[in-house]
């Protein structure tokens, strides 16, 4: 199923674009991270895209340059229904391991 989501305008000289992906935590505790497409102009508004099966975990965020202890993603499992379930990153791990046993 294919993931959009919308993003809002933000300061280009203090953040990075905004992005997504798809983490796999078969072979890496950290997760790998499958990224997906952002489509906008630099600083304006634009849409996250992904392609996601339910039970996927999909991490997405934006960096700060000038407080990058703020960079920190937001997790999600993919739901049946095609929703996103926020999660912290442990819960993400272990539903990713629970999927795969």
């Amino acid at each position: 199923m294919n993931i959009e989501i919308d993003t809002i305008s933000y300061n280009d000289r203090r953040y990075g674009k905004p992005w997504i992906a798809l983490v796999d935590f078969t072979s890496n505790a950290k997760g790998d991270f499958a990224w997906g497409q952002w489509v906008g102009d630099v600083g304006g508004e634009g849409l996250l895209i992904l392609d996601a099966q339910p039970g996927d975990v999909i991490a997405r965020g934006q960096k700060d340059t000038r407080k990058p202890r703020n960079s920190a993603p937001s997790w999600f499992i993919v739901e049946a229904a095609g929703t996103l379930r926020e999660c912290s990153k442990v819960d993400a791990y272990k539903h990713a391991r629970a999927v795969t046993k």
